[in-house]
């Protein structure tokens, strides 16, 4: 099953799934009008969500319509809490990932402008895998955190390194999707795995790729235990995972696809363009 969320007017948007192959949507607003709702109440939501994913998929829903990124907002507009896990070695164990948290009250679309606060030498960017949990209780185990994963999604976490803006923010892709959408190619070895890369590009064209794809490789259990060790997880918390940002000097656009082996976007692109904020 994939979600989005559309544009209304409104703060958290309107909650519509989307077909596997991205090119069809429909509204949900009998089921549930945004997603915080579907996480919160997953057991009883999430079933009637799969079943009008499946009539999509089978071109039996009645009221479908073409799905454009361009309307989206962040599937998840507001996140009651976000958490970034920035990866090294490994082998370093725990010492080798740096935490923080995010501010998730304001999380951009896919296509939504990013606003400099600042010189653009400034700004730097990651690409980060996304995952949304449900609800853990103190001291949970990995395999029941990973067991509470209820959606994944690929994002790009910006940070505007001076005062006025000092602390990060994120765009996500367009759709999120359950880890059972992930087809048998993009779900990897281990579990807790995603066989799928991030692959960031700069605009204009002909300038390089922003960095080498970015394949996740620490499992997510173990990780959503950990966040979960001193005071329980509650449901709609973010977990972003990825690399240390890097600047990206004068580009006018960034551009993000998570890639399946075989070259398909499950996820969506994001596309996001840079406005410069004048200073007088």
């Amino acid at each position: 099953m994939k979600l989005a969320t559309y544009k209304d007017g409104s703060r958290d948007g309107q909650l519509v799934v989307v077909s596997s192959d991205l090119t069809t949507a429909h509204h949900v607003s009998a089921i549930a009008s945004r997603l915080q709702q579907v996480l919160d109440d997953w057991s009883f939501l999430s079933p009637q969500l799969q079943d009008l994913a499946r009539t999509l998929d089978e071109g039996r829903a009645r009221h479908a319509f073409p799905f454009d990124p361009r309307m989206c907002m962040a599937p998840l507009p507001r996140a009651c809490r976000a958490v970034e896990v920035q990866l090294g070695d490994e082998s370093g164990g725990d010492e080798a990932q740096a935490w923080q948290p995010l501010p998730g009250d304001g999380l951009l679309g896919a296509c939504d402008e990013v606003s400099l606060a600042g010189p653009a030498a400034t700004l730097a960017v990651a690409p980060r895998w996304i995952v949304l949990s449900g609800e853990l209780p103190v001291g949970a185990s990995p395999e029941q955190a990973l067991g509470s994963v209820r959606l994944v999604g690929a994002g790009l976490q910006w940070q505007q390194r001076d005062e006025a803006c000092p602390r990060p923010w994120l765009s996500l892709a367009p759709v999120l999707m359950t880890p059972d959408a992930l087809q048998a190619g993009e779900r990897g070895e281990g579990r807790g795995r995603l066989a799928l890369s991030l692959t960031p590009s700069l605009a204009p064209e002909g300038l390089p790729p922003a960095g080498a794809p970015v394949q996740p490789s620490t499992p997510i259990g173990p990780l959503l235990a950990r966040l979960a060790r001193a005071r329980g997880v509650r449901a709609g918390t973010l977990l972003a995972l990825g690399p240390a940002a890097q600047p990206l000097g004068e580009v006018e656009r960034v551009v993000l696809a998570a890639l399946a082996p075989r070259g398909q976007m499950p996820l969506g692109t994001l596309d996001v363009g840079l406005r410069r904020l004048r200073r007088d």
